[in-house]
């Protein structure tokens, strides 16, 4: 028979309150599919405020240090995989925990390249693409990925490889376009190939090694890139648009532009007069401002559309818009429309190589009434 005392130990031993840090283990446990989600927007939405200028020195040698350490890596992992490496007795428990490190520097690329190309990217044009990134960045965090071989990695890798040199060849060259696309994909090439070569000197007697692993997977990645780039669903990185509103005046005051609007105040989701009244003189002002990195120098277009109900979206005017780079708050300019007809307008801002980087649409209707509509102006 058990002995009274003990029994009695036992259950107020059970009967202990929990420690917080083991309640939140246990909480975790239970619902970890749903802490993985709620971590992993939490985190997005952090580097979204976190991630400063896309051309800021410390973020691009962050970047290019990630990169160089899952290179070197994962091509120790394919020296190991064929027998030729074995980590130093002293190495050897950082090794078992390599994966994990190469997983965490790819999922904080693939987080600053998702920021950069959301901030960039026109959402009704490059929808695609920022989804497929978006997938890639969730399989990172997904148990099986984890513990998936060398190829999905190295393909991982050549994503954020890639998109690292489209947003710095055109910074360094000061301007986008297709020549500096070309230039950004030939410098990820040359950098993938050398990597090759590196490995072709370790893994003699495994030269399908290097192409299964390596060289498939990169061409596989430059190959969609591409074409989603000459398709025009690729962010035109490092452009961003940093504000867009229709305004009935716009005016210079000193170094800041003042807005004038007539929307009623509990219009909040409007960006100005996107419901513009019209009065005999008026004309329709776009206010843009559009970040680029200093230095940095294009020739955007700015094109206006006007919706015909039998023919759909017809171009009327387009606009050129030089901008120079460096200001925190984005170069600002405005487009003005002076000849326009009632009914739904729409104003497109691309780049010189016609990819589409921001837009507004706005209602034209005929103002009527007697009275003046009142009017308030913001200061930019």
């Amino acid at each position: 028979m058990a002995d009274p005392g003990e029994t009695l130990g036992d259950r107020s031993a059970l009967q202990e309150p929990l420690t917080l840090a083991v309640r939140v283990k246990n909480f975790y446990i239970e619902h970890e599919p749903a802490c993985t989600a709620g971590f992993f927007i939490a985190g997005f939405l952090f580097d979204m405020l976190a991630v400063g200028r896309i051309d800021c020195v410390g973020i691009i040698i962050q970047q290019a240090s990630y990169l160089f350490l899952c290179a070197l890596l994962t091509g120790l992992e394919l020296h190991e995989l064929y027998g030729g490496f074995s980590p130093p007795r002293g190495l050897r428990t950082f090794w078992r925990y390599h994966t994990a490190a190469t997983h965490f520097m790819l999922g904080t690329l693939l987080n600053i390249y998702t920021v950069f190309y959301f901030k960039s990217a026109s959402l009704s044009a490059s929808l695609a693409f920022l989804l497929i990134l978006a997938a890639m960045l969730a399989v990172n965090e997904l148990k099986p990925f984890k513990t998936s071989g060398t190829t999905t990695r190295m393909g991982i890798f050549s994503l954020c490889l890639i998109s690292y040199f489209t947003y710095l060849v055109p910074m360094l060259v000061g301007s986008i376009g297709t020549w500096p696309f070309i230039g950004s994909m030939a410098a990820a090439a040359l950098v993938m190939g050398a990597l090759a070569l590196l490995l072709r000197r370790r893994l003699r007697g495994h030269p399908y090694a290097i192409w299964k692993h390596v060289l498939i997977p990169f061409a596989s990645v430059l190959a969609c890139f591409s074409c989603l780039y000459f398709a025009k669903l690729i962010p035109p990185v490092p452009l961003s648009i940093s504000a867009i509103g229709i305004y009935h005046e716009v005016s210079r005051v000193g170094n800041r532009f003042a807005l004038t609007a007539t929307r009623p105040r509990w219009k909040f989701w409007q960006r100005g007069d996107q419901s513009f009244l019209a009065r005999p003189g008026d004309k329709v002002h776009c206010f843009v401002s559009v970040f680029s990195p200093a230095r940095f120098k294009d020739r955007l277009q700015v094109r206006w559309l006007f919706l015909d109900q039998a023919t759909g979206w017809q171009e009327s005017d387009m606009l050129p818009l030089d901008i120079i780079g460096g200001r925190e708050g984005g170069f600002r300019a405005e487009t003005i429309k002076s000849r326009y007809q009632p009914g739904r307008w729409r104003v497109r801002v691309e780049t010189s190589d016609h990819r589409e980087l921001g837009r507004i649409d706005l209602t034209v209707s005929e103002d009527n009434s007697p009275a003046a509509p009142q009017s308030y102006t913001i200061l930019r």
